[in-house]
């Protein structure tokens, strides 16, 4: 995956938020408070889908006087319903790593259902925390005010983008009359001769006789 520049909230985490260090000290994502209308207008996508398997990046942050290197575990996820914007079924989302540079998918998360707001760049889809995307973890009535929150704003979803149709199988044509005159014609000249045959054994050795005795 190409190196990618990250969006200012996740910048200002990195330098002002504590990073965690051998000393284990915690380090957390501060994001400016926002309303489900404005993350829904911010967003390219909006999308509810379950985590479904991961990929993993390796990137670098600014830590002090250098860098480090960070694991960035990204995420594939099977969609359930677009709220914003349209795609497919299956999408990779991309977002920073877990933890103080904003990022929420992990390994932990795998087989969750999560609500995304997703930024297209560079025909990628990008999200993290600030952006509004989090996990539902099975709590229903969670799961349900937040849809409610995105459809006051959106309206009812729509399914993905589903396959191309199938092509039907291709059907057999009904014989035309040619044809069904062709099938019928052998039986046209059988008959008759099956019919003849026992008329001639019949008559014609009457013919022979009556003729004989006329000499």
């Amino acid at each position: 995956m190409k190196r990618r520049l990250l969006p200012l909230p996740i910048v200002f985490a990195l330098l002002f938020a504590p990073l965690q260090t051998a000393s284990d000290r915690a380090y957390a994502c501060s994001c400016a408070p926002t309303t489900v209308e404005e993350r829904v207008l911010s967003a390219d996508v909006v999308a509810i889908g379950t985590l479904t398997s991961l990929y993993e990046d390796r990137m670098t942050v600014p830590f002090k006087d250098g860098e480090i290197g960070i694991v960035d575990a990204d995420g594939v996820f099977a969609i359930d319903t677009y709220y914003k914007g349209s795609g497919p079924s299956d999408i990779a989302v991309d977002d920073p790593p877990d933890g103080g540079t904003c990022g929420f998918v992990s390994s932990d998360s795998v087989g969750q259902e999560a609500v995304l707001f997703l930024e297209l760049s560079d025909g990628e889809y990008v999200t993290h925390i600030c952006a509004g995307s989090h996990f539902i973890y099975g709590d229903q009535d969670f799961r349900a005010e937040t849809i409610a929150g995105i459809e006051a704003v959106t309206g009812p979803g729509q399914p993905p983008d589903g396959p191309p149709p199938q092509a039907s199988p291709p059907q057999e044509e009904p014989e035309s009359p040619e044809d069904e005159h062709a099938v019928s014609t052998p039986w046209a000249v059988i008959l008759p001769i099956a019919f003849a045959i026992p008329l001639a054994v019949l008559f014609v050795p009457a013919f022979l006789r009556r003729r004989g005795g006329g000499h």
